[in-house]
């Protein structure tokens, strides 16, 4: 069995949908796309990956005094299947018979202890940015999940990993901005986060008994798809 890292997560929110998709292949209302979000990664990518060739430090590591540089312990073609959404970091579950895999931003180096640094690439435009650790919002606590996941797989695969990792975040609310004139100027800050992995083992059990059961598990709490729908029921429409 393969679980990616979007869909462990999904399970996290929401054991009824996943159940649901994962047995009956029935999806739930899909999103639509983030084009800009992902051209923003992608030039992101782009721009470490030249700093890697020369193995210089990014100017915003510096601006948070982070002897940091981006990590170039990789091949080309490694660093490329960990990017890919299908193939990315793969690791064998220690408690099931699950290969884990997620699809990497990016990974830097600690050059203070010699450890990789998880982080993933944010892009937004929000007036008020808030703190993902501190925040009540469904998709913030997805985003601590994301880096945990990613850590654990790279802890399974014998990386030295730093205990805290980043979000880059790309805000585009410049006030010094006043028209568009073809361009957006953003705003790049780093969010740290301790990193946590101790409980992805026990979830992933609880995932492979909840595919093993019969009866379906209850919704989320988070769940949008489910309240609506227990909403619609209850006022018999």
């Amino acid at each position: 069995m393969q679980i990616s890292r979007s869909k462990w997560d999904s399970f996290i929110k929401c054991p009824c949908c996943f159940y649901i998709l994962e047995k009956y292949n029935i999806k739930p209302p899909s999103t639509p796309g983030h084009p800009i979000n992902s051209r923003v990664d992608a030039l992101l990518k782009e721009e470490f990956d030249n700093l890697r060739e020369e193995g210089k430090a990014h100017p915003i590591f510096k601006e948070y005094n982070l002897n940091f540089i981006p990590y170039n312990g990789l091949d080309e073609q490694t660093l490329k299947k960990y990017r890919h959404n299908k193939s990315g970091v793969r690791a064998k579950s220690k408690k099931t018979d699950i290969e884990l895999f997620g699809a990497l931003d990016d990974l830097w180096l600690n050059k203070d202890t010699d450890e990789i640094v998880v982080l993933d690439y944010k892009a937004t435009s929000n007036k008020k940015l808030g703190d993902y650790t501190t925040s009540t919002k469904y998709y913030h606590k997805s985003y601590l999940r994301q880096l945990d996941f990613y850590a654990y797989l790279l802890k399974l695969n014998d990386f030295k990993v730093h205990d805290t990792g980043y979000w880059l975040i790309c805000n585009a609310q410049d006030e010094s901005q006043k028209i568009f004139n073809k361009t957006v100027n953003f705003k790049t800050t780093l969010l740290s986060y301790k990193l946590k992995t101790d409980y992805i083992e026990d979830t992933l059990v609880e995932l492979k008994n909840c595919l093993e059961s019969e009866k379906m598990p209850n919704s989320g709490d988070d769940c949008d798809n489910c309240r609506w729908y227990n909403e619609k029921k209850n006022k018999g429409l």
